[in-house]
């Protein structure tokens, strides 16, 4: 069976208030494409198939147009569960109609875990849910953390999992080889829980042929070569930028596994660009694009100059500037009501030019103050 696992796809996600809906319908387009010349048997969607809980109607309308196209052009099933960012909820309706037209979505989590068979080969759906809902669900009291429910899980998987057959994990989920650096992440991905442990040890996915990870944004594998993350289509953070994004081919029978990726071309990529302000400007770029500016003073309105010959300009920070000393740091209110008007501006030069007020200077500033305090006065 050849299957094409993908996840992260964030339909509707907002990057630096820029909408990503054009870029995601052109890559997803181009997918389904890719679907039907390589002869793939099953799409795999593991989680984070929106990027919120109550996705936008452009959102909605784009992933019904994909995975229509999908099942009735490309003619294969789908296998989608809900991510961190889903309401499982909403996923979850209509799935009993939706799977007779081989769409198979799992949206809520539940007392005996999900099985599809297609073809002989076992897909186990297990959709996000955090620890306190999985806890309360399986009347287990020991569920402490996602690891611990994650494991209850498994286990009741495990109870009636034939090991003579294939069979494949789908998950959503913060999974390490034991420690958080055995893998990498990136500054998109919202935290799976708040004041307990988020991560789940890869080991416990052993009993699996293959296991098809979302959640992290990087393409990468997790201890084994069959527990893998298929990481986002496209880049969604300044901190994915040097990501290589790709999907997994994954060709399996028992016993035999090959991985091999593929790659979509985005409609435009992300990148950072260093330089000074007139270094910049010399270029020009219609991709979506972070400056580190390494102007030791700030440019003024650099940010919508820069947009004449970047239009998908994203951000902007100043990396050739020290850090200002503790002389330099945010005064507080006591401090700054102390001070003349003279002495703040004094202040506000030093911190934005990195040097310090001349004697002219000074006096220039004070006649200009006491001449705005005559016309007040």
């Amino acid at each position: 069976m050849r299957i094409l696992h993908t996840a992260d796809w964030h339909i509707g996600k907002i990057v630096n208030e820029f909408s990503m809906l054009e870029d995601q319908e052109y890559y997803l387009n181009q997918l389904v494409d890719k679907v039907k010349e390589l002869n793939i048997d099953v799409l795999i969607m593991a989680g984070d198939l929106y990027d919120r809980a109550i996705p936008p109607k452009e959102a909605v309308t784009l992933a019904n147009k994909i995975i229509t196209r999908l099942i009735k052009e490309a003619g294969i099933p789908v296998l989608a569960i809900a991510g961190n960012h889903d309401s499982n909820e909403r996923l979850e309706y209509a799935a009993e109609l939706l799977e007779t037209s081989n769409l198979f979505i799992e949206g809520m989590v539940k007392k005996t875990p999900r099985k599809v068979t297609i073809n002989g080969v076992n897909f186990y759906l297990l959709p996000f849910a955090d620890h306190i809902t999985v806890r309360q669900l399986l009347e287990q009291d020991d569920i402490k953390d996602l690891e611990d429910a994650t494991k209850a899980q498994i286990e009741l998987m495990k109870a009636s999992m034939n090991l003579e057959e294939t069979n494949i994990l789908i998950a959503h989920g913060y999974i390490v080889n034991q420690t958080k650096e055995s893998v990498e992440d990136s500054d998109s991905e919202r935290p799976l829980s708040i004041g307990t442990a988020e991560f789940v040890d890869a080991g416990i996915f052993e009993d699996f042929d293959y296991v098809a990870l979302g959640h992290l944004h990087k393409a990468q594998k997790v201890k084994w070569e069959k527990v893998r993350y298929s990481g986002s289509p496209l880049k969604y953070s300044k901190s994915e930028v040097p990501h290589k994004k790709k999907s997994w081919i994954v060709e399996i029978e028992k016993d035999k596994l090959e991985v091999e990726p593929i790659e979509i071309e985005p409609l435009r990529d992300m990148q950072v660009l260093r330089g000074t302000f007139e270094e910049l400007m010399q270029s020009e770029s219609s991709h979506y694009t972070f400056f580190e500016l390494e102007d030791k003073n700030y440019v003024m309105d650099a940010m919508n100059q820069l947009r004449r010959r970047y239009p998908f300009a994203m951000g902007l920070e100043y990396v050739g500037r020290e850090r200002n000393d503790s002389k330099t740091a945010k005064q507080t209110q006591e401090t700054l009501q102390k001070k003349s008007m003279v002495e703040l501006f004094e202040d506000f030069y030093t911190t934005y030019k990195q040097d310090t007020m001349d004697e002219n200077q000074k006096s220039a500033v004070e006649l200009v103050m006491n001449e705005v305090q005559k016309g007040e006065n």
